[in-house]
C-alpha cells in the first residue's frame, strides 16, 4: 500500500530522479550509472517511516538532492525476505541503507536507523559519493 501511495505521490515530483519501488531496477541503475544505491526500508503502519518519506525523502527527491544516488523504497511487509536480507535481520524501521561499490567489486554498507532529517541523509550521500570517487 505504501509503495502504491509513494509511487502516486512521487509521480508528480519535478526532477529527473525517480524513487524506485523495485529494488532490482534501482540496483541495475546503480550499477549502470555507477551511483551509490540508497535503500529505504519501512512499512505503511510505521509512523516514523511515513514522516521520513514525507518530510525527508520526497522533498530531497523534489529538489534534486537524491540525483547522485539510485533510490529504492522497500515495504518490509510486501517483501519481507528482501527486507530481512537488506537489514541483516534488524527489526528497527525505518532504515536507510547506502551501498557503495568498492575497488574489489564488492559493496560497502552504511546505515541510518530510525527517522532522519535531511542533514544526516545529506551526510550519508556525501560520504557515499566520496567513497565512490575514492
Amino acid at each position: 500500500m505504501v509503495s502504491l501511495l509513494l509511487a502516486v505521490v512521487l509521480s508528480g515530483v519535478p526532477t529527473g530522479q525517480s524513487v524506485e519501488q523495485n529494488y532490482t531496477l534501482a540496483y541495475k541503475k546503480s550499477v549502470e550509472q555507477n551511483k551509490p544505491l540508497m535503500v529505504v526500508v519501512g512499512a505503511p503502519w510505521c509512523p516514523a517511516c511515513t514522516v521520513l518519506k514525507n518530510s525527508t525523502i520526497m522533498p530531497m527527491a523534489a529538489t534534486g538532492e537524491l540525483d547522485e544516488v539510485s533510490v529504492a523504497v522497500i515495504n518490509k511487509d510486501e517483501d519481507p525476505e528482501l527486507a530481512e536480507q537488506l537489514t541483516k535481520g534488524e527489526k528497527m524501521i525505518p532504515q536507510i541503507i547506502m551501498f557503495t561499490k568498492n575497488d574489489s567489486g564488492g559493496w560497502n554498507r552504511q546505515l541510518l536507523r530510525g527517522f532522519q532529517t535531511k542533514q544526516p541523509v545529506r551526510s550519508l550521500i556525501r560520504s557515499a559519493i566520496a567513497a565512490r570517487r575514492g
